[in-house]
């Protein structure tokens, strides 16, 4: 009954979150938000409702298919922040570490063909059931064979995928051997796997590429709804102590911070 409870005033909140009469605010720049929206609750609030009231019909398909079944977690306003963020910055060469099911890749490669440019999608993971001191995977599946049925299913092409883990010799030799527009950090989330993370892809980022922290607000000044979630410890630190040094935010939503490299590191 708790559980039931929990689930129905999580909906009813997420339904006035979306609710399109307060959506008076004109579409912005990804760029543009962080300064004219202004405070981290009421960005996550406007790309909320971005997604709803601004995302075309396919992209809000995507993540509504990726919602069913633990496909992949994160929440509907990280829909809408990609959606922006490909919309301005267009990149070419973009970087997933930690693919999970496919649901960030797969939306990469659905914008890019949506906004008519060519994007060179990789992805880096063990696809194994292997979780870290926070999260836990459901056992059964091919993850690797998921993630390519999981494109064909939106007909989108195969990304190239490194299968193992970000930490391998091998691995961060491939990352190494490519100068990135887009690196999105979803790997393992204990700090010293994250830290890792973090110092090979600002090495390995263009100036004024797009470094995505993924899980990464709970230190921040950001008060997640309740069917929000503000991160967890590791890659949280690493923002905090790190990227919020060495790199410029751009943008946050929820528990994603968006920094742009604007000097070697």
């Amino acid at each position: 009954m708790k559980s039931y409870l929990r689930r129905a005033r999580n909906y009813i909140s997420e339904l006035w979150y979306r609710r399109p009469w307060c959506f008076r605010q004109k579409e912005l720049l990804f760029t543009q938000i962080l300064t004219t929206v202004g405070h981290r609750d009421d960005i996550y609030r406007y790309m909320h409702r971005y997604f709803y009231n601004i995302c075309p019909v396919d992209v809000r398909d995507h993540r509504k298919y990726f919602s069913r079944n633990k496909r992949g977690f994160g929440e509907d306003a990280l829909h809408a922040m990609w959606f922006s963020i490909f919309k301005q910055f267009r990149p070419i060469r973009c970087l997933e570490i930690g693919v999970y099911r496919g649901q960030v890749i797969s939306l990469w490669a659905l914008l890019a063909k949506k906004f008519d440019f060519k994007c060179d999608i990789h992805g880096i993971s063990p696809f194994e059931n292997e979780g870290d001191s926070v999260s836990n995977y459901i056992g059964g599946v091919n993850y690797y064979q998921d993630v390519l049925q999981n494109h064909k299913v939106f007909n989108l092409a195969t990304p190239s995928l490194f299968r193992g883990y970000s930490a391998d010799e091998l691995a961060i030799e491939y990352i190494k051997s490519i100068s990135w527009d887009l690196i999105y950090i979803d790997g393992n989330h204990n700090y010293d796997v994250a830290i890792a993370d973090y110092e090979l892809s600002i090495r390995c980022l263009n100036i004024g590429g797009i470094l995505v922290m993924d899980d990464s607000s709970l230190y921040a000044d950001y008060n997640p709804s309740r069917f929000a979630f503000a991160g967890h410890p590791g890659p949280s630190r690493v923002v905090k102590e790190r990227a919020m040094n060495d790199l410029i935010l751009i943008g946050s939503v929820g528990h994603n911070n968006v920094f742009q490299k604007l000097r070697e590191i």
